[in-house]
């Protein structure tokens, strides 16, 4: 069911997209632990006390800036557009084009080629989470030692990393239940985007507080993990989510006809 040459086949032709994704997420999680000292959270706090909305969130600490504007926009924003752009690529572009044609001419059947790509797809984003996390943590500790709580920004990592991965899973489903991309897309890419407006519009309004029902982003509960909270079954549910999507988009693929 997993093809090795696929894999390989799949980081060489993706490396680049993985390599802007990923370089960009490393410098500004090194950029926040280096620069957003005590002093100057301290700083902006006092700047920003008397404007009637603060769009910094929760500065108080070096944890709770990154939770809020690492984790909750940049992580957010960069982590949506690799699994928009992968999930699409790795089959609905693959049928599009008609390269699909010419993998499964090849010894590799229709579950060997979406397995494989499933592997993929989520060894790159774990992959993608482990490389911010070491760099944050290897950042913190040679210009902030001990202003890092290791195992809370340990988890906040694992939460989004959950987060993107039932991300993921609906770009992938998306992908495997059209032929073309632009449908592909307008579910995956759409879904994607409607959560990620939702959550930013939740925040701004009492009146648009109904709106945190609507989108999945709100499993990923930051507040919880700094404060000690329960957020293990908000995680959980996007675990599950995620392999349940990732399944479907299996079955279906296999089972669709193709313009082969």
């Amino acid at each position: 069911m997993f093809s090795k040459p696929l894999f390989i086949h799949f980081i060489k032709s993706n490396a680049k997209v993985f390599s802007i994704i990923a370089g960009a997420l490393m410098l500004l999680i090194g950029i926040i632990m280096s620069v957003f000292t005590p002093d100057t959270m301290k700083e902006i706090a006092q700047t920003s006390m008397d404007a009637p909305i603060n769009p910094l969130g929760d500065i108080s600490t070096l944890i709770a800036f990154t939770a809020n504007q690492y984790f909750g926009n940049f992580a957010l924003i960069f982590a949506m557009i690799y699994s928009i752009i992968i999930g699409n690529k790795l089959i609905a572009a693959q049928v599009d084009k008609g390269s699909m044609a010419y993998h499964l001419s090849m010894p590799i059947t229709r579950t060997q080629y979406t397995v494989t790509s499933l592997i993929y797809f989520v060894s790159s984003l774990l992959a993608l989470f482990i490389l911010i996390f070491v760099a944050g943590v290897g950042v913190a500790e040679l210009v902030q030692p001990g202003e890092l709580p290791i195992d809370t920004f340990f988890m906040l990592t694992a939460g989004s990393f959950l987060l993107h991965l039932a991300i993921s899973g609906i770009t992938f489903l998306s992908s495997c239940l059209f032929n073309r991309s632009s449908y592909s897309l307008a579910l995956g890419a759409g879904l994607t985007v409607f959560f990620f407006a939702a959550n930013m519009l939740s925040g701004m309004s009492d009146s648009l507080d109904i709106l945190k029902n609507a989108t999945i982003i709100t499993l990923f509960d930051s507040e919880a993990i700094i404060q000690g909270g329960e957020y293990g079954a908000q995680l959980f549910i996007l675990g599950g989510l995620a392999i349940v999507l990732y399944l479907v988009g299996l079955v279906v693929f296999k089972r669709k006809d193709l313009p082969l």
